[in-house]
Formats: C-alpha cells, sequence, structure tokens
C-alpha cells in the first residue's frame, strides 16, 4: 500500500462510504469466499442427484428397473437373528 499524506483521508472516506474498514471489507470477502465455496459443492451434489434421478425416472418408463420382492414370512427371518 502506497503511504502518503492523503492516506488517512482515504481511509475516512472509504469507512464512510463502506460503513466498513478496509480491513473488515477484506476480512468479510474472505468469509464470503469460503461461503461460496461450500455452495458451489452443495451445487455439484445438487445437480449430481437430479442427473442420477432422471436417469432413473428414464430408466423406469423403458421398463429397465426391476422391482424387488419382499419375503412373504418376515417373522421367519426375525427368529433366525
Amino acid at each position: 500500500m502506497i503511504e502518503g499524506k492523503g492516506k488517512k483521508s482515504n481511509e475516512k472516506h472509504f469507512r464512510s462510504s463502506t460503513g466498513m474498514s478496509f480491513i473488515e471489507l477484506m476480512n468479510e470477502l474472505k468469509r464470503m469466499r469460503v461461503q461460496m465455496r461450500y455452495f458451489r459443492e452443495i451445487q455439484k451434489e445438487s445437480e449430481l442427484l437430479d442427473a442420477e434421478y432422471y436417469q432413473i425416472v428414464r430408466m423406469q418408463k423403458r421398463g429397465e428397473l426391476t422391482l424387488f420382492e419382499l419375503p412373504d414370512d418376515t417373522s421367519e427371518s426375525a427368529e433366525k437373528t
């Protein structure tokens, strides 16, 4: 940063126009960067889940998915455990 006679005046003007000091602004931007990174990761996961869902729906419409049938007598398997 360039030091000079107008430094105090510039800081005062910056604070009055933004409501925060330059350091406070930098810290806020760093926090926002971390939040944006997490948002991008969540967005990618959401897009992947959407793609998988639509693929399953397409397969189901084409009859490519088989349904699993549950055994009729579940009490027998409960006694074995």
